[in-house]
């Protein structure tokens, strides 16, 4: 029997849902922005990142927060499924498998992707409202009955499915203020965090390196006993460090940063033991350290690390073992203390959200509210850089979409 299905928020989570939902069900899509996908524009650096060509099993692997919950949402719908759809829809889309098999439109415009979801919702008869936005809920014993908007009107519907974000970007509409509506409700919302953001780094010599990129750099760290590593590119900030590898390493210590500050190593040549590096900086007497190092890592890295320890016109023959350990150390462990993250604002996504104890896995339906459902980043779930996120959106995205 068809339902009048309401979706709040069309990110890529709700467009899924939209879509999914409309095969035999009237669907109403709100928007409080007056296009669809608005954060969706702006992943992967704008090129839309839409999701990566590993295994779905690796997919759990690359979850930060609940990756269990996450099962049969991502077997009901998997990153193949996506890339199906695609072709289905005759989409031109390219795996970047020098670049950790990210997928990408071919055009590497996010505005592609975004027309081709509204074709699609359009052909599927799914009524979307622009400029709206949600402010209540209408719950009667128990059971969802429908939503308020901002101009007071009723919207009644026999499923209602919020997938309004979380509270990054909140320039795109995802401002945090559904977790408020869900509280009062009853729904536990766990403490939000900023995830896949950049780290603020209290030693000063790093605004020196200001704008230098680092390749495959080895991020470690500790977490009461548990050891963290993570690899990954990385540039240096005049605030401290962003990059794909930082970003995901904040994912891992973002919580642990409430309780103070943090050491981090890091090892820019994983590939090279400190005796093969001491051995290069020896390797012909006669030269200058820079010299001998040339090609070993960024020009301008080597530079800075050699004149922070003064060690500029020192050829290797007069080279200290001391100084040589430093520089050494500075290569292989150099040694950082994150103060804090940049805010949520400046995060890709927001760790928290609604207790995912409190959602049925296997549809997605709120075990507190009949008829209530959620997907995307509103869930306390985020994973790492690389598609991951968007995945999550649109896997969770179609289970809740999907008739029971």
């Amino acid at each position: 029997m068809s339902k009048k299905v309401i979706i709040v928020g069309a990110g890529p989570a709700g467009i899924m849902a939209a879509l999914n939902a409309a095969k035999n069900n009237e669907v109403i899509l709100i928007e409080r922005n007056d296009e669809i996908g608005k954060k969706l524009k702006l992943t992967g650096g704008g090129r839309c990142n839409i999701t990566n060509k590993r295994d779905i099993e690796e997919f759990f692997q690359r979850v930060v927060t609940n990756s269990k919950f996450l099962y049969s949402s991502f077997y009901n719908f998997t990153n193949e499924d996506l890339l199906a759809y695609l072709d289905e829809c005759n989409f031109k889309y390219k795996i970047e498998s020098d670049n950790y098999n990210k997928v990408y439109t071919s055009t590497d415009k996010a505005e592609d992707f975004i027309e081709l979801l509204k074709n699609n919702l359009i052909k599927s008869k799914v009524k979307i409202l622009y400029n709206k936005q949600v402010t209540d809920l209408i719950v009667e014993d128990g059971v969802i009955k429908g939503v308020v908007t901002s101009d007071n009107n009723k919207i009644n519907g026999d499923k209602v499915i919020v997938t309004t974000g979380g509270k990054s970007f909140p320039v795109t509409g995802s401002d945090g203020s559904m977790f408020e509506i869900l509280s009062k409700y009853g729904h536990k919302i766990n403490p939000l965090y900023p995830a896949l953001v950049p780290l603020v780094i209290k030693e000063d010599f790093v605004k020196r390196l200001q704008g230098i990129s680092m390749k495959e750099v080895v991020f470690k760290t500790k977490i009461k006993k548990k050891n963290i590593e993570v690899t990954g590119d990385m540039i240096f900030t005049h605030f401290g460090l962003s990059g794909p590898g930082v970003l995901i390493l904040s994912s891992y210590i973002n919580k642990a940063l409430e309780n103070g500050e943090m050491e981090i190593r890091l090892d820019f040549l994983k590939n090279k033991s400190k005796e093969e590096i001491s051995s290069i900086i020896r390797s012909n007497p006669n030269k200058t350290i820079l010299n001998n190092m040339k090609g070993l890592l960024t020009q301008s890295f080597l530079k800075e690390l050699i004149e922070s320890l003064n060690l500029t016109a020192t050829k290797a023959a007069e080279l200290k073992k001391v100084d040589e350990n430093k520089l050494v150390e500075y290569i292989k462990e150099m040694r950082l203390t994150v103060r804090e993250t940049l805010s949520i604002k400046a995060a890709q996504v927001t760790s928290g959200g609604v207790a995912v104890k409190e959602i049925d896995a296997s549809t997605m339906e709120s075990k507190l509210i009949k008829g209530l459902y959620f997907a995307g980043e509103v869930i306390d779930v985020d994973a790492e850089t690389g598609g991951f996120n968007l995945q999550i959106a649109f896997s969770t995205g179609t289970l809740a979409g999907s008739d029971y």
